[in-house]
């Protein structure tokens, strides 16, 4: 078998230690990430200190207005629809409804409103960084098979839409790494690219692996490129979400991805390497994993939280 590490289904099951760990690292980032909202409603709590003495004065205060809406409820989708005269004559409502009847205490009831308002933004982020704390972590380990085995390669960072060379790399990038090139000591290259939409597919893939390189991500050239299956060497779905009440869903959707794949690419007499990284593997689901693993369905397997496991799975990519 590819993993060694991999022998039996059970192999792949989530320990209670494993998800523990994994809910800490999740509130750890959370608290992380929760920084610059906080920071926001202090930044707010003291401009209107310094600047009402009323609630209503808050309607005299243009440059936190947009604040204040959101305090109200306005949520950034909804003031795209909505007129300058229809968010002022919200805010009138609010402050008549909460922020008066609040007496002295107005400007704590704003900033605990704008809190709550946050507070959704902030669980709207951690949704979409699951998938990324999973992405970040395949890339570091990725990069760590590179640098041991003395492979050159390259990363391209998508804020600057720029390709850097390895001796740029800090660990303090890794958030930013969409793609990564690099060629074997055969000269055979390779580059994984995150989040992918496959046009044999027509779906969007978590892990891509091409047999050449590309200099862009866009264009007619990757166009071109990215229409050809003979230019894939590894498809595969990763699932980081931690969550055991979610992971018989997310098995649900990665394989019903890879058996796209598998049939799409069968229409060229291309046997695709499939591959599946799962964060939250139940015993239910690692017995289909495990099956489709052992009959080549799935070239390799791994638990994201057995290092062992995912090490060995990262080298098998890499090599």
């Amino acid at each position: 078998m590819t993993n060694k590490y991999v022998q039996k289904a059970s192999d792949l099951v989530t320990t209670h230690e494993s998800q523990r760990n994994g809910f800490l690292e999740y509130a750890l980032r959370k608290s992380k990430e929760s920084i610059p909202y906080i920071d926001k409603a202090k930044a707010l709590k003291a401009i209107l200190e310094q600047k009402t003495k009323t609630p209503k004065d808050i309607l005299k205060l243009e440059e936190v207005k947009s604040s204040c809406y959101e305090a109200a409820g306005v949520s950034v989708k909804a003031n795209n629809y909505l007129k300058e005269d229809d968010l002022n004559n919200i805010l009138e409502e609010f402050i008549k409804e909460f922020l008066e009847p609040a007496g002295q205490k107005y400007i704590d009831e704003l900033i605990y409103r704008y809190l709550l308002t946050l507070g959704d933004a902030l669980g709207g982020r951690m949704r979409n960084l699951v998938g990324s704390i999973a992405n970040e972590k395949l890339t570091r380990n990725l990069i760590s098979q590179m640098q041991v085995l003395g492979l050159c390669f390259e990363y391209y960072n998508k804020l600057s839409k720029s390709w850097f060379a390895s001796n740029k790399y800090t660990i303090d990038q890794v958030t930013d790494i969409r793609s990564i090139k690099w060629t074997l000591k055969s000269g055979e290259k390779r580059q994984i690219i995150y989040n992918l939409t496959v046009p044999i597919v027509k779906k969007n893939i978590d892990l891509v692996v091409l047999n050449l390189h590309s200099k862009e991500l866009s264009g007619s050239e990757f166009k071109k490129i990215i229409n050809d299956p003979i230019n894939f060497e590894i498809l595969g779905e990763l699932k980081g979400g931690i969550d055991p009440a979610g992971a018989d869903e997310h098995w649900k959707t990665a394989n019903t991805a890879l058996s796209r794949v598998r049939d799409n690419f069968k229409h060229y007499n291309i046997d695709i390497p499939l591959v599946f990284i799962g964060a939250a593997i139940e015993a239910s689901m690692s017995n289909e994993i495990f099956e489709q693993y052992a009959t080549g369905q799935i070239m390799n397997c791994a638990n994201l939280t057995v290092d062992n496991q995912f090490t060995s799975l990262c080298n098998w990519i890499v090599t």
